[in-house]
């Protein structure tokens, strides 16, 4: 073992822990040094010492470092340095006059994972060639080595030799040269016949290549020609004979197996032409006779089947006819325009729904709870298919009786869910909006159980999701009680509810139309009727989906609100009457009111008014406002002041039969208010009272 120093100023002492660290090696590499004595192994530490193995050249004196040598300046410890990474130095000439040599390095670490040094390993070209390159092929193919460079490394010649270049022998071509270098696996032909097989070698970048003369590869084609000529004549001889044995015994065995075999033949034509009664003739106990049998149970077999199927084609056709009544009667489940909607012109309203299968578990519903609320529902049932569909009728129906007896959303989806958790042992549940559109004031009453969100459009604005709380679906849990919200629709605002098959629509690349999509959707459709706009949002999430099945129920309804409200504050004293009328009047002709209820309407006004200026107020100063409202063939005037609250509704209506001296003083006007308007309410909001009157103006009202 030789230790070198890598410059004076280094002492053995400094770096003694280093050397006995190293030192340990020797144990491991003595058996290798001992095989191979003409190959040097040594590791150089970063902290300035080299240990060299080499037993045929050194033996150095222990405890000493035999020379100093700066070692960190050499080519394999730079690269090995700079790569950390294991590689191999170019060829060079060993300096202790062995030959032609490479120095292959590896790096290693210390503790802490930092680069501690170099290991490396001297490696004679003669011997990397005995090892790898020297194959004997024979006659004049041989194997060499080229590296990165073009050089050849070793050759069978000399492979101690002054390296020469890929392009000094004449047989290789410049393209050959190139195609070698390249790095890729092949075999090419030069013009003296010789064929060039190469290979990279990874590890160092060098190619292995091969020469091998045409004749030395042809030469066997030759020989193998000969020998297949002699035996295509044996065969030709041996095949005549053959055939001459087989013809003389296949006459008489032919003559034993066609019979039979001609027999069942002609069952099996008579069975394929539909004859399922009829059977083979069994006349042996050999394989003909087994082949029979089996035909015979296949018929039978064959003949139960198809009346079998006959069964189930039969049974398959009255479930279709069913599923195909079922999808009628849950289609006439769901309301249309019916007769009532068309003649009101204070919305406009449309829904569909795509089922999945047959029947769907989604429904939605919309209907008059009186002559001035109207129910909004879309709801979602849990599964698909004839089980959902029969869930999706109970609670539509639910829904909607409980909803005519009154009451607010929560109040209806709290009875509607304990109804459902009765028996529900199929564990279904069903997700609801339901909302309650006041069409005097445009207020909207909901509850959500779990559903999507609506989408809101205010008059010239863009659509955006109206998000509120969510509760559980209905008959997950009973006694729960559900949140309320509300928001307000204005003249020409639009609410478009729909089911999670609209946003979870998927296309063939797995990819979900989602609300964004929808939302964007909605907004190119601002303006257009609810029609026209559930025409846009199904052929948008049709044209997506594509060819893509259809996963789940897609159900939209889409609803556009009309009212026209103008109003008027003036002070309440009596002379401001006029001002009033005239407010009225104007708008009740640019309405169209007919004339035979403009009257009626005036003096209705009038008397509202002026209990307002005489007595709201007492002795002080105030205000009243009074609007109009169009919607549909209505007519809405709304009254509100700040003064006395005072409720007229609750005056006993006075006794007309009596005389007028016998009848009380007072109330007479506020009855005949009621009696000529289709209605009269009245609240005291926000330290307000608010007294509203309503009269149908269609030319065939009573």
């Amino acid at each position: 073992m030789l230790r070198i120093l890598r410059s004076e100023d280094i002492t053995y002492e400094s770096i003694k822990q280093e050397i006995d660290l190293l030192g340990n090696l020797e144990q491991v590499w003595i058996p290798f040094q001992r095989q191979h004595r003409e190959v040097a192994i040594f590791l150089a530490a970063k902290a300035g010492v080299l240990i060299a193995y080499d037993i045929a050249l050194y033996n150095p004196e222990p405890g000493k470092p035999d020379v100093y040598y700066d070692f960190t300046g050499s080519s394999w410890y730079r690269r090995c340095e700079k790569t950390q990474a294991t590689g191999f130095t170019d060829v060079y000439d060993d300096h202790w006059g062995r030959g032609k040599m490479m120095t292959a390095f590896a790096p290693f670490y210390d503790g802490g994972g930092n680069f501690a040094g170099a290991m490396g390993m001297d490696i004679l070209i003669t011997d990397l060639y005995r090892s790898i390159v020297a194959i004997d092929m024979g006659r004049g193919a041989y194997a060499f080595l080229v590296d990165h460079n073009g050089k050849i490394i070793s050759s069978p010649d000399s492979p101690n030799a002054e390296t020469a270049m890929l392009t000094d022998d004449p047989d290789i071509t410049p393209e050959i040269a190139r195609e070698i270098l390249t790095g890729r696996t092949s075999v090419a032909l030069s013009g003296s016949e010789t064929y060039y097989a190469y290979t990279p070698i990874r590890s160092t970048g060098w190619k292995l290549c091969i020469k091998m003369p045409r004749s030395l590869i042809l030469s066997p084609l030759s020989y193998i020609y000969e020998n297949v000529e002699w035996a295509i004549l044996f065969l030709l001889l041996s095949f005549v004979v053959m055939w001459a044995v087989v013809r003389i015994a296949g006459c008489k065995f032919s003559e034993r197996l066609t019979a039979p075999i001609s027999r069942l033949g002609h069952d099996v034509d008579k069975i394929s032409s539909g004859n399922l009664e009829h059977r083979a003739e069994i006349t042996s106990d050999d394989e003909i006779g087994e082949l029979a049998r089996n035909f015979n149970v296949m018929t039978e077999s064959l003949r139960e089947y198809i009346a079998n199927l006959a069964d189930v084609t039969a049974e398959k056709e009255r479930i279709g006819a069913e599923l195909n009544i079922a999808t009628q009667i849950q289609a006439d489940m769901l309301p249309k325009i019916i007769p009532p909607f068309l003649n009101n012109e204070a919305f406009d309203i449309s829904a569909t729904m795509t089922p999945a299968k047959e029947v769907g578990g989604d429904f939605y519903d919309f209907f008059m709870v009186d002559d001035d609320h109207l129910a909004l529902v879309m709801a979602d049932v849990s599964g698909k298919g004839v089980p959902a569909a029969l869930f999706m009728v109970i609670a539509k129906t639910l829904i909607k009786n409980r909803a005519m007896m009154g009451g607010t959303p929560s109040e209806i989806l709290h009875d509607v869910n304990n109804q459902l958790c009765e028996g529900n042992d199929s564990s279904f549940f069903v997700t609801v909006w339901l909302g309650i559109l006041e069409l005097s004031t445009g207020h909207v009453s909901a509850s959500n159980a779990g559903h999507e969100y609506p989408a809101i459009r205010k008059a010239g604005g863009m659509y955006e999701l109206f998000t509120t709380e969510q509760d559980p679906a209905l008959a997950v849990m009973e006694d729960m009680e559900f949140t309320e919200s509300s928001f307000t629709l204005g003249h020409l605002d639009t609410l478009y509810l729909y089911t999670d098959g609209v946003a979870e629509a998927t296309n063939a690349r797995r990819e979900l139309y989602g609300t964004e999509r929808m939302t964007a959707e909605l907004n190119r459709t601002a303006g257009a009727p609810a029609n026209e706009v559930l025409d846009i949002m199904n052929r948008s999430v049709m044209e997506f989906t594509g060819d893509a099945p259809q996963f789940d129920d897609i159900t939209m309804l889409c609803l556009q609100f009309f009212c026209e409200r103008e109003a008027i504050t003036v002070e309440a004293i009596i002379e401001n009457l006029h001002e009033v009328i005239a407010f009225v009047d104007e708008h009740l002709m640019r309405w169209g009111c007919p004339v035979k209820y403009i009257g009626t309407i005036q003096l209705a006004v009038e008397e509202i008014f002026a209990n307002i200026a005489h007595y709201a107020y007492g002795d002080g100063e105030g205000t009243a406002t009074i609007s109009i409202r169009h919607f549909g063939k209505d007519i809405e005037i709304m009254f509100t002041d700040s003064g006395i609250p005072y409720n007229p509704l609750e005056h006993e209506d006075p006794d007309i039969t009596l005389d007028a001296d016998e009848r009380e003083i007072g109330g007479l006007g506020i009855y005949i208010v009621k009696q000529s308007m289709n209605s009269v309410s009245y609240e005291y909001i926000d330290e307000n009272n608010v007294l509203k009157i309503r009269k149908d103006i269609n030319e065939d009202a009573d």
